[in-house]
């Protein structure tokens, strides 16, 4: 654990200093922020997952003596590709905590970021929790979770360690799931209310969160969810573990580690961070969010996303939506307007510029067989440019219809569902003229604005913004963001914008045209 200990002179967590809170671990020190709001940052929620812990479900966190001080951010697990920028430690498994000052049984909010499972950090400046704690009266606490091969990596030799848990490859998803044990053991020594979680998160976090509403396990431990962004039904789906551990395979080869018996599991722990981060790179064009919109070439991306174990993940995401068979609690769930258009840009290096190049990606990613039906539903000549039509395909096929599908599922089986559109243009000196991109919607959430480089809230946007953040709070607290719950037999979606709206039917004909397709 690579933080200062402060030598406890008196006695630890006697409340004496309200910023020295006594967790399950240890006693923390945190620090005083503007607006009356307390933060504890960088606090080990589990052990480091370093040596022998590589690729190993995650442990609880080491008890430490003395007084922890937690007043900067962990570090950032390993990454490549990062908007903060590469670099990281595998000893990254922490949280952060923002609380207002007074703060009693509270109303907690636990985000999972995006960042396609081989970037970003819950310590980003963007994610900060300190403006909704201030303004909301709510407690905000942020993860960081193993990313990239050291947290999705499936290999045969992995799987076999353990008898009592046949499978490996999803353990950032099993790093959520002890940090929501962590909540629950530890809300109440923040001011929250452990009977009172919302867990939410964006693209990954939000793919992220429906997997954790999904699951048997984790019952009790949050009570309400919002997915933004998430690809939560998609059609194509996520590897098995077969697939992902002969993609493993192929990894341990590339690292001198040949075999999936034990000792090519000895040899890949034994190997240097870079060395694997180097072996399983993924970078734009070849980055992509989980299911995969478009990416070029490489098997990589099998070593670094999820896959269906029947352990963590017992079935596809679409599967288990439209099974109904998990705790109905209040989902709050939605799509951004123009989702594909950041990863048909400059940003992703993804762009293309003629029929043959469109015709190419689609082929590539839907199959020959279905690239003329495609062409048929998104005529070039809709469209200013075949980017621009690459881009709806994206945003449809991925976002928009997966996004439905889960709600439909969802609200079937009896849960309370909220489907919502955002619908707010962001400004983006960096970005522009993409619309309501993938991720824009960050900043009017957290209220972070100028924090995130792509997109701001912008010149006569606070208003809007505060309503969002009304909303995400106001759902944090009662489950009921303020309008009606969706209804398959109306199907309609309510529109986040300035004024607000409902939109009946949004996208049917083409999410049924998605469903029709047979998919390779």
């Amino acid at each position: 654990m690579k933080r200062g200990l402060i030598v406890c002179l008196a006695a630890c967590g006697g409340g004496g200093d309200p910023l020295e809170v006594k967790t399950d671990s240890g006693v923390i020190l945190g620090v005083e922020q503007a607006g009356d709001v307390r933060a504890w940052l960088g606090v080990p929620y589990a052990a480091p997952p370093v040596g022998d812990l590589r690729w190993k479900r995650p442990q609880r966190a080491v008890p430490w003596d003395g007084v922890l001080d937690t007043v900067q951010v962990g570090i950032q697990c390993p990454q490549t590709f990062s908007i903060g920028g590469p670099g990281g430690d595998e000893d990254c498994l922490f949280v952060n905590v923002w609380s207002p000052s007074g703060a009693s049984k509270l109303p907690v909010m636990l985000w999972l970021h995006g960042g396609a499972f081989i970037f970003g950090s819950g310590g980003d400046s963007y994610y900060s929790g300190r403006y909704l704690a201030e303004t909301y009266n709510v407690i905000v606490i942020t993860v960081n979770y193993r990313l990239g091969a050291l947290g999705f990596l499936a290999h045969p030799a992995l799987t076999s360690e353990d008898p009592s848990y046949p499978s490996s490859g999803n353990y950032g998803l099993e790093d959520q799931f002890v940090a929501l044990e962590w909540v629950q053991r530890n809300a109440k020594a923040f001011g929250g209310d452990p009977s009172r979680v919302l867990l939410f998160g964006e693209s990954a976090g939000g793919f992220s969160t429906c997997a954790h509403y999904v699951s048997p396990r984790t019952s009790g431990l949050f009570h309400a969810a919002i997915s933004q962004s998430g690809l939560c039904g998609g059609k194509i789906s996520e590897p098995t573990l077969a697939v992902a551990e002969a993609a493993g395979v192929k990894t341990g080869e590339a690292l001198g580690c040949p075999g999936t018996g034990p000792s090519a599991a000895a040899c890949m722990r034994a190997k240097s961070t870079d060395a694997l981060l180097d072996a399983t790179e993924i970078t734009p064009p070849n980055m992509q969010p989980p299911g995969g919109p478009f990416y070029v070439g490489g098997e990589n991306v099998l070593s670094t996303i999820p896959n269906v174990d029947g352990v963590v993940l017992k079935q596809t995401l679409r599967d288990a939506f439209a099974s109904g068979d998990f705790e109905k609690r209040p989902l709050m769930i939605g799509a951004n307007r123009d989702e594909g258009t950041l990863f048909h840009s400059s940003f992703f290096a993804m762009e293309v510029t003629s029929e043959a190049e469109y015709r190419a990606a689609l082929e590539r990613r839907f199959g020959a067989a279905n690239v003329d039906a495609i062409v048929a539903k998104y005529p070039l000549a809709s469209y200013p440019t075949p980017n621009r039509a690459l881009a709806e395909i994206t945003g449809d096929a991925f976002f928009v219809c997966s996004t439905r599908h889960a709600a439909r599922g969802a609200a079937r089986a009896g849960s309370p569902v909220y489907l919502y559109s955002f619908d707010r243009v962001p400004e983006s000196a960096f970005l522009p003229d993409l619309g309501v991109f993938h991720s824009s919607e960050i900043p009017f959430i957290f209220g972070t604005d100028g924090a995130y480089p792509l997109a701001r809230i912008g010149a006569g946007a606070s208003g809007f913004a505060a309503a969002v953040q009304q909303i995400w709070t106001q759902f944090a607290t009662t489950g009921d963001p303020g309008w009606e719950r969706y209804d398959e037999a109306t199907d309609e979606t309510r529109v986040l914008d300035e004024p607000a709206s409902s939109r009946a039917a949004f996208k049917a004909d083409r999410c049924v045209f998605w469903d029709s397709l047979v998919l390779p």
